[in-house]
């Protein structure tokens, strides 16, 4: 857990990241507000993962899940991110899945060496 307040905080630097992603090139966004955004969108996320957390509890689990923070979002009445949000998550879902299979490890032809080559390590530790 936390021992102070402002270490909940989210990275200063990751919410100007994404301020600068959204607002037209001509904007600049001053110190405080950078800071101010970065409080809010603390807050924001510890609601939400506390409803999420309430709602997993309520079903005897220990570990929230995508769904629970999407009903979590539904409860506190930001119910206009959920689509958005599903999208986001069957996209980061679909590229995990791409990922995966690209990296499958090819079946090793040598496979019976790597065998013997344990063998031999091992008796020479004998």
């Amino acid at each position: 857990m936390a021992e102070r307040l402002e270490d909940l905080n989210l990275p200063v630097t990751a919410i100007t990241r994404i301020a600068k992603e959204v607002l037209p090139a001509n904007i600049i966004v001053s110190k405080e507000a950078k800071t101010a955004l970065a409080r809010a969108a603390s807050v924001f996320i510890l609601y939400v993962s506390n409803q999420a957390t309430t709602i997993a509890t309520s079903r005897n689990k220990k570990t929230i899940s995508a769904q629970d923070v999407l009903e979590a979002l539904a409860q506190v009445d930001f119910e206009c991110l959920i689509e958005p949000l599903q999208q986001l998550l069957e996209d980061f879902k679909s590229t995990k899945q791409q990922k995966k299979d690209t990296k499958k490890p090819t079946p090793n032809k040598n496979a019976d060496d790597a065998d013997v080559i344990d063998l031999v390590d091992d008796d020479l530790e004998l």
